[in-house]
């Protein structure tokens, strides 16, 4: 079976207990922070899969990585790891959420950074975002050093580009006018 089928029957099953709940919201910023952890830790992954390491040693990672999450995403997390799937993380959280978008409940935003913002800003923008969209926001971000300073948004398709790269190529294009 190809992984994202596995990983979007994940990330459907996790999206209808979370909905079912009211939990959408919280379990996309818990599975934001494991993305973003992925991302930065690529050792995480790595250490998580390797079959050499105990079950049990890895396990322990995982209470301390979920620490204060939510027990649906703590126990997702354990189950990629028994199972073996632990690779399919970031496509179960591509998956959960397409699940969002497609019931109408949930924006995917993907933030692209010249650096990395705090956790601060990371809330304060989220939190204008879901005021202007109306809807409970799941922030991706992207490390773009070639943005020079400031940030990119891509929201449901479009570009929002608010860099200075961006901002020197429309000062360039207005004077070639």
């Amino acid at each position: 079976m190809a992984q994202e089928t596995v990983a979007k029957r994940y990330a459907e099953a996790l999206y209808e207990l979370a909905s079912k709940e009211g939990l959408e919201d919280r379990i996309g910023r818990e599975l934001a922070q494991l993305e973003r952890l992925w991302k930065a830790l690529p050792e995480l992954g790595k250490f998580l899969a390797h079959p050499l390491i105990p079950r049990e040693a890895k396990e322990r990672v995982v209470e301390a990585l979920t620490e204060g999450m939510h027990p649906y995403v703590h126990n997702l997390l354990l189950l990629l790891v028994r199972k073996g799937r632990v690779a399919l993380l970031p496509l179960i959280w591509d998956q959960f959420l397409e699940a969002g978008e497609e019931q109408g409940k949930l924006v995917h935003v993907l933030l692209r950074v010249a650096r990395d913002p705090s956790e601060e800003e990371l809330s304060r923008l989220r939190a204008r975002l879901e005021k202007a969209l109306g809807k409970p926001v799941a922030l991706s971000l992207e490390r773009a050093p070639e943005l020079l300073a400031g940030a990119e948004l891509v929201i449901a398709g479009r570009r929002l580009d608010a860099s200075l790269q961006g901002r020197l190529a429309r000062l360039a294009a207005s004077l070639k006018e």
